[in-house]
């Protein structure tokens, strides 16, 4: 019964990630192209909590050159807004930051047409993430008032639902934000370093020419301890939600998941890209990813 739970949940999720990617289209055609993993989760997650139909539908996947089973509801659409808005900004951060002209240009394409609806939510994206990029500007230590503003963000994406879930949500969604915020400085530290690029855990643990190999595995302690101290944050909060369905997959992803990026990062693996970017809904990737957390 254990495997067979499991494709099942598999399909369930693969459902999520080709509704997202089929919203992506109907907003914003080539946004489909960097389709976010994280924001399939959100997808899932508010469903879960909220959204009572779990009826999937079919279409023809012309990437895939079959049907698929796809989930269509407010909250996926809700998720694949937010993926195009994200996306925009990362690419006008990229050429406010290395003057990339290809990421200016395409910021033009990826963006939200009908950005007007969530006026206010993309307010408080945009100073949080101005914050960070001031203090990025002046080579900041302080990871933990840096953390804290991307958990802002990401916390203001969580921001959807009203009454006692939708504060638990908030809260899951601003440790998840400080979370991957110091799991991306942490497994770029290496790099970073190497081209002198800006990095926040550089200047908050006094790195000073010494070894970086060497240097990171001495930090790695306190990194353990800011990012255990988040996902115990976000299980005690999810413990308290009213999940409706699609506990198994859930419960995977913060139990399971989550604790085991941890590990493979302080391990000193290098993180597999938070982003799934490629053509439409990849299956071979999804697929990967899916076996990965389980």
């Amino acid at each position: 019964m254990k495997p067979e739970l499991k494709i099942k949940e598999y399909d369930v999720f693969r459902g999520y990630y080709c509704g997202v990617c089929t919203a992506l289209g109907k907003l914003n055609y080539p946004s489909k192209y960097v389709l976010n993993y994280d924001l399939t989760f959100l997808a899932l997650f508010l469903c879960s909590v909220e959204y009572g139909s779990n009826v999937p539908r079919r279409r023809f996947c012309p990437y895939n050159m079959r049907k698929v089973s796809y989930f269509e509801n407010p909250y996926v659409e809700y998720a694949a807004a937010m993926n195009v808005v994200l996306n925009n900004r990362k690419l006008i951060d990229n050429y406010n930051d290395d003057g990339n002209v290809f990421s200016l240009l395409a910021s033009k394409v990826l963006r939200l047409r009908d950005a007007e609806r969530f006026k206010e939510k993309i307010e408080i994206i945009d100073k949080n993430l101005a914050d960070i990029s001031s203090l990025e500007r002046e080579c900041s230590g302080d990871i933990d008032k840096m953390s804290h503003l991307f958990g802002k963000v990401t916390e203001e994406i969580f921001n959807i639902l009203d009454g006692k879930n939708g504060e638990i949500l908030r809260f899951i969604g601003y440790n998840l934000g400080r979370w991957i915020y110091v799991v991306d400085a942490f497994d770029d530290l290496i790099d970073d370093i190497r081209k002198d690029k800006y990095n926040p855990i550089r200047y908050a643990f006094g790195y000073d020419g010494e070894d970086v190999v060497q240097f990171k595995e001495e930090i790695s302690g306190n990194v353990r301890f800011m990012l255990y101290s988040y996902l115990e944050n976000i299980t005690k909060a999810y413990e308290l939600l009213d999940i409706k369905k699609n506990k198994g997959i859930l419960d995977n992803i913060i139990y399971l998941s989550l604790a085991d990026k941890t590990e493979k990062l302080l391990r000193g693996e290098k993180v597999e890209e938070r982003s799934v970017q490629g053509i439409g809904c990849r299956q071979e990737r999804i697929d990967r990813r899916y076996k990965e957390s389980i």
